[in-house]
């Protein structure tokens, strides 16, 4: 009987989470109908295909901006951000879990704060510091201003955490340094962590629409979030090619997640929540 209980309550279980995947996946399911559709049936036809299969808005997308260039420049901006805020991650993150230093704990406060304030308020500060030292329309502007994550920090510090302070000590005796006990032992055990926090990252910092279209002025130079508003008119916004756009900006990220998806998931569940 119980055994039984158990069946059906697994059974509900999995029944709501394909319902709830289902849901989240309306979206992604009308913005890749509506990419192959004429205009006129973006809103009359059906809401979840196309009544006439239509690759002009793919074409339009091709045509009239320079789609490949910008997902060039986004690939490029993603993952140096990417790479310096890993960097940066992993060195605060060890000497937060290693180390015990007057001022440790105020200073990580300070740093949880960061994932608090909204980006929006920073921005203008931000800007002012990146003309001055000449940075607007170049990548350096839209990188460096970034490069430290307190979100990144955050995780591997609890990952790091994690690790037995023995197995750092043992490497001490070894004859480690500080640098080396980080790589050989840290870093080792937090691989999959580590790999979860790249996408996460990645995803972040090639979706970011605000930033790059503040700093970055010359066309050639821009992102590709920035293609979302190309094809707007004054009184519409033109669904077709935007959704073509929407629709080739996502693949590369869904190229990534299908290849890291093994990580991603082990990494949430090796982090920890150890304080």
């Amino acid at each position: 009987m119980n055994h039984t209980l158990r069946l059906v309550e697994e059974g509900f279980k999995h029944l709501f989470l394909i319902v709830v995947a289902l849901i989240s996946l309306i979206p992604i399911i009308w913005m890749l109908a509506t990419s192959f559709k004429a205009p006129e049936e973006v809103f009359s036809g059906h809401l979840f295909w196309a009544n006439q299969f239509n690759v002009n808005g793919y074409l339009r997308v091709l045509r009239e901006i320079p789609i490949g260039l910008w997902a060039w420049n986004s690939a490029v901006t993603a993952s140096l951000q990417t790479l310096g805020q890993l960097i940066v991650g992993v060195a605060a993150a060890f000497a937060f879990a290693r180390y015990r230093f007057p001022g440790r704990d105020a200073l990580f406060f300070f740093v949880l704060i960061t994932m608090m304030i909204p980006h929006q308020v920073t921005m203008v500060p931000t800007y002012m510091i990146v003309n001055e030292l000449e940075w607007l329309n170049s990548f350096a502007g839209v990188i460096v201003p970034h490069l430290a994550s307190g979100y990144a920090i955050f995780l591997l510090r609890q990952s790091f955490m994690t690790v037995p302070y023995e197995l750092g000590e043992a490497a001490v005796i070894d004859g480690c340094t500080p640098l080396g006990m980080m790589w050989h032992v840290y870093l080792r055990l937090s691989v999959t962590v580590i790999s979860a926090l790249a996408v996460i990252l990645f995803v972040g910092n090639w979706n970011e629409y605000n930033w790059p279209l503040l700093v970055l002025t010359d066309k050639m130079m821009q992102t590709l979030p920035i293609a979302f508003v190309q094809f707007r008119e004054e009184e519409a916004l033109e669904w077709v090619p935007t959704m073509a756009v929407a629709t080739l900006s996502m693949l590369p990220i869904l190229f990534l997640y299908l290849a890291a998806q093994k990580n991603f998931i082990q990494g949430f569940m090796n982090s920890g929540l150890k304080g």
